[in-house]
């Protein structure tokens, strides 16, 4: 649809240029073992282990989660930054 022929209530889908899918079921994760306190600690506290807990199916429905959050905001296009060690393979020799 060009911008020309929207209503004036309306507006183009939003794109999201830098998003991480499988942080959608982060809101469900427990807490940390312990407070970080710096930016590495966030990572192995709280990122790299949701990243060593995901298997296929997680990651799937977490993808399909953060999809339906980011349309129901008005995102119609992502570009997500993605790797999980346990699925890398996969991830790989993906056709999508």
């Amino acid at each position: 649809m060009a911008l020309e022929d929207l209503a004036p209530n309306q507006t183009s889908g939003l794109v999201c240029a830098h998003h991480h899918l499988y942080s959608a079921l982060a809101p469900g994760m427990p807490a940390p073992p312990r407070t970080p306190t710096s930016f590495r600690d966030i990572l192995e506290l709280v990122w790299w282990r949701l990243d060593r807990a995901l298997d296929l199916e997680m990651l799937e429905w977490s993808a399909k989660l953060g999809a339906l959050e980011a349309i129901e905001a008005g995102t119609t296009a992502i570009v997500d930054h993605h790797e999980s060690p346990n699925v890398i393979e996969v991830l790989i020799r993906c056709d999508c």
